[in-house]
């Protein structure tokens, strides 16, 4: 709900929403893109947490790998997220919180192995289970 929200407000005056993308045959959908003062494009990446403000987006590896994963997507380095933190709403004025990120080629290269390297395993894995469901079904033909 919150990344409608936001994609709908940020949307029409900076965030430009550009469905999936695919590198590798790892499909994503980043929350937006934006151009930074320089020309460079800046992967948008909005948060809803019951984390409190005292968490940053640098202490959920989800959050970072999937940030860096989109960049070596698109080809480039910065990642903004915009986060709400609801636990924090009408207690504190930080419920709300932009936080910049920019990565180096190699972290991105690093990252994209783990996840290049995870999705070949859970394709393996899926082809296996379905030859084990395949092979374990009875048709009536005799084995």
């Amino acid at each position: 709900m919150w990344e409608v929200a936001l994609s709908r407000a940020f949307g029409e005056k900076a965030a430009i929403r550009i469905g999936e993308v695919e590198l590798d045959g790892v499909i994503g959908s980043p929350d937006g893109i934006n151009y930074d003062e320089n020309g460079e494009m800046v992967v948008e990446e909005y948060k809803a947490t019951a984390f409190s403000s005292s968490k940053t987006p640098a202490d959920v590896w989800k959050w970072v790998m999937q940030a860096k994963g989109y960049c070596k997507m698109l080809g480039c380095v910065k990642c903004v997220f915009r986060v709400l933190y609801i636990r924090d709403i009408g207690r504190t004025d930080d419920a709300y919180g932009v936080f910049e990120f920019t990565f180096t080629q190699a972290e991105l290269d690093e990252n994209w192995w783990a996840i290049t390297g995870q999705a070949r395993m859970m394709r393996k894995g899926n082809k296996q289970w379905k030859q084990r469901q395949f092979s374990n079904t009875n048709d009536g033909v005799s084995s």
